[in-house]
């Protein structure tokens, strides 16, 4: 009897033990992984400090019609959702990344400024922590403006709008001002604590307008370019509005 008795209680000591491993295990388990979720939301990248400063550059702004070398800088205060961004920009038509323009336009000169206010998100679970201030996404307010020298092929001859054959093609030069404000979002993209990828997409209203060459003949045509290039060309001696767009990415570097 007392061996049965002692069978018994050594089965439930057993049971007693297996349950308390299993439950120990899978207690332990639950912490790792919110510990690992915890961590993967918390600290995507590892900083030594909230950055003050973004000095900036954009590759993707040399690449369209107005081409410029953009760069500039995001101040970032301390205190609230808010930043303010400045850039600016300066290219000629010699150094496009269009053929067409090196060959036939190289004489264009280019400037630009730009200047925006960002809010960024904040406590937009899960990605809460990825969203505060300049970590994550933002909404922008911009005010962009360019002046673009330059210096293009026009037709002239007799005919007016029905130029016959043998119309000659002169290179004039003109210069053209936009205005434009612009409601943009964007985020940063982290790639290094020293190394951010900024994004951004935007579209607003824009103004323009361009001076008249005095050296036009009566008869000239409108604007004679290639169908890469005509939908950045404006004939010289116009102005209005038009709709804006802006989209691209700039390179940041912390500080």
């Amino acid at each position: 009897m007392k061996s049965e008795l002692y069978m018994k209680i050594f089965r439930i000591l057993i049971v007693l033990t297996l349950v308390s491993i299993t439950s120990f295990s899978q207690k332990n388990a639950g912490i790792e992984e919110i510990d690992a979720t915890e961590k993967t939301l918390r600290d995507p990248v590892t900083f030594t400090h909230v950055p003050f400063l973004l000095l900036k550059i954009t590759p993707s702004a040399m690449l369209g019609y107005n081409n410029v070398f953009q760069y500039g800088g995001e101040i970032v205060p301390p205190f609230g959702k808010f930043s303010f961004s400045f850039d600016y920009g300066k290219g000629k038509g010699s150094q496009n990344v269009s053929k067409y323009i090196r060959q036939n336009q190289s004489g264009n000169q280019n400037k630009m400024i730009r200047g925006e206010i960002r809010m960024y998100f904040s406590d937009w679970y899960p990605f809460y922590v990825l969203d505060k201030k300049p970590f994550g996404r933002y909404y922008a307010i911009e005010y962009a403006q360019s002046q673009s020298d330059k210096d293009l092929q026009m037709a002239t001859g007799v005919g007016g709008a029905f130029l016959p054959s043998f119309a000659k093609f002169n290179q004039v030069k003109y210069s053209e001002k936009t205005q434009a404000v612009h409601l943009k979002i964007g985020k940063h993209i982290h790639i290094h604590r020293y190394l951010f990828l900024d994004v951004f997409a935007g579209a607003g209203l824009g103004k323009f307008s361009s001076d008249a060459p005095q050296d036009l003949e009566a008869d000239s045509m409108p604007l004679h370019y290639s169908f890469l290039t005509n939908k950045n060309l404006r004939n010289p001696g116009t102005s209005g509005y038009y709709l804006s767009t802006t989209a691209g990415f700039r390179l940041a570097l912390p500080l």
